[in-house]
């Protein structure tokens, strides 16, 4: 039986984007190395495949501390567990920013993810805790397009304080927001979740228990696959080589480039909640995630295929890119259909492992492809991109079963 914590709807709705606010800083951060590729290569003397493995540090730590992070989640109070990564964040970013070589530039990233890990699990978990289980691909929407919020102020508008005040300066600004955040989470979270374990005598074999009960269940493999997929072209594209490519391949500035890529994330922001709230409302998933496989497949074609479009075209064909990444957020619901309530926080960790995984393999992946970074290379590393959409559309065809269940609340 689902438990839900029963807190007035006002005090819910702000104990979410109390919680979404984390996850906002924390793709800020993820992505804000996209703007900073011609700065950072420069000042830390990086090729473009150290660049990509420096940036890809991040993902390393995010992927390793994401099913431990849902096993706190199932065993913490929210709020300790919220406030201890945020400040992990911060260290990262001002570590980051006095970095002077790839070694340090690495440490930082590494502890960035570390801390960021938490952030989306959070949201998540807040979300199943006090709304009805029928909204949550809905919320889990909504927590997307607030990602994707915070990936889009973590590229255009981060431009004028990147340009006024250089990069590091930039970084250690974002370092005391994420502090601000730590503060205001302890002081206004203060919920427990009905189906927490709090400090149990006996913590290890329950923490076994929880790993192999996902481990072993083969939907949580294939639904993880093609959460991964799906966000190749976020984690691979948009959110490092997006604006290089734009710059080399299109001959665009660097602001027109970085406008464009921000059309990725606000295509992400429109088209979750919408496929969320459509999936709950036709208790279908498969065909949903399916289309979104296809139809991103084809609108990055269009971008990584072709060196002319008109900026109109070029525009539209990101965003819709973008949309079709969707699927990613839809995913999650697939998963609480899929969860008991005492493993959810693990099995949501379990596949944001995945998703974080694409920027541990693509970041590095099409910086090894890009070379010496000519037009003809920069497009060989977008294929990659196209092959990975192609593989998320046929997944859910032939491989996810279409369980739409909503719990009954205690």
């Amino acid at each position: 039986m689902q438990r839900r914590v029963q807190l007035p709807l006002g005090k819910s709705i702000f104990i979410f984007v109390l919680t979404a606010l984390f996850l906002c800083f924390e793709m800020g951060v993820q992505v804000s190395t996209a703007v900073m590729t011609h700065d950072l290569m420069q000042d830390l003397s990086l090729s473009t495949l150290g660049l990509g493995f420096m940036s890809g540090f991040y993902y390393y730590t995010y992927t390793v501390m994401q099913i431990p992070a849902g096993l706190l989640f199932d065993r913490f109070h929210v709020r300790d567990v919220i406030v201890i990564p945020l400040l992990i964040c911060a260290l990262g970013t001002i570590v980051f920013s006095f970095a002077h070589g790839i070694v340090l530039g690495s440490l930082g990233r590494l502890l960035m993810g570390a801390g960021s890990a938490f952030a989306f699990i959070a949201a998540l978990i807040v979300a199943s805790d006090l709304f009805k289980p029928q909204y949550f691909a809905l919320l889990a929407g909504l927590t997307q397009m607030l990602a994707a919020f915070g990936a889009m102020m973590g590229a255009t508008p981060l431009l004028p304080l990147l340009h006024r005040f250089g990069w590091r300066s930039t970084m250690a600004l974002l370092a005391a927001v994420a502090i601000v955040l730590a503060i205001l989470v302890w002081a206004c979270i203060r919920y427990e979740r009905c189906n927490t374990v709090i400090h149990s005598a006996s913590p290890i074999p329950s923490i076994l228990k929880s790993i192999r009960a996902i481990v072993r269940t083969p939907q949580a493999w294939i639904v993880a696959l093609y959460a991964c997929c799906l966000w190749a072209p976020m984690a691979g594209f948009a959110s490092l080589w997006g604006v290089p490519f734009l710059q080399t391949v299109y001959q665009l500035s660097h602001t027109e480039a970085a406008s464009l890529i921000s059309l990725m994330w606000l295509g992400l922001a429109l088209g979750s909640p919408l496929l969320g709230w459509i999936s709950d409302l036709s208790r279908h998933r498969r065909i949903p995630l399916a289309l979104c496989g296809f139809v991103g497949m084809v609108a990055f074609s269009w971008v990584a295929l072709n060196t002319v479009l008109p900026m109109w075209l070029l525009g539209a064909c990101l965003f819709v890119a973008g949309a079709a990444c969707s699927g990613q957020a839809l995913s999650f619901a697939v998963v609480r259909d899929n969860s008991s309530p005492s493993t959810l926080a693990a099995a949501i960790g379990f596949n944001n492992m995945a998703v974080v995984v694409a920027g541990a393999i693509f970041q590095p992946l099409i910086g090894g492809l890009i070379g010496d970074g000519s037009s003809a290379h920069f497009q060989s590393g977008a294929c990659v991109i196209i092959a990975s959409l192609i593989l998320g559309g046929l997944i859910p065809l032939f491989g996810i079963r279409n369980t739409v269940r909503f719990p009954a609340e205690k």
